[in-house]
């Protein structure tokens, strides 16, 4: 199997999975593990990352204004590596590739027809569903419900071991 990952979380549960050696391609964003970084790129921004806030705002906005994907695809790389699954996301066309770039990339541009699986989660129950479904498109079923029990435990056993007098503030800003 060869497994292209277009979304940094996509990227972990197969590593999560230890299905890391069949991971041929990743998006600009995957980082972690680390011993994926030396894999070949795929995505990349069509605008400068390296800038102000405002001047990234402003470039977004442009971007979205001329209907234009604020990520391009490198089709040579991703023809090149020929995948036969490909995760990506179709929650949020600014956070990172969208589906319908992918589609339109692999099906009009390159004629590849690997198989395409989209995360979208929305609460934490939603993740659990991702990883089982990444899991059994590349035959780890099992492993994919030990995994979300293991996490869920994990979750558990921090909200047991939290002392509610110490309670931190904590803001979640999205842009």
């Amino acid at each position: 199997m060869r497994i292209v990952s277009l979304i940094p979380s996509g990227t972990e549960i197969v590593c999560a999975l230890g299905y890391h050696e069949y991971l041929v391609g990743i998006s600009h964003e995957c980082d972690f593990p680390l011993k994926i970084r030396h894999l070949p790129v795929c995505t990349k921004p069509r605008l400068n990352v390296n800038t102000s806030s405002l001047e990234i705002d402003k470039s977004v906005k442009s971007l979205l204004q001329n209907s234009l994907s604020i990520y391009a695809i490198n089709e040579n790389v991703l023809n090149e590596l020929k995948p036969d699954l490909i995760i990506t996301q179709s929650q949020c066309d600014v956070c990172a590739v969208s589906l319908t770039d992918v589609e339109l990339v692999l099906k009009k541009k390159i004629g590849l027809d690997p198989k395409i699986i989209s995360l979208q989660p929305q609460k934490l129950s939603d993740i659990w569903e991702d990883i089982n479904l990444i899991a059994k498109s590349i035959g780890l079923a099992k492993k994919g419900l030990s995994l979300t029990n293991q996490i869920k435990d994990d979750i558990e056993n921090l909200k047991y071991s939290y002392n509610s007098k110490s309670s931190p503030t904590i803001a979640c800003v999205e842009w």
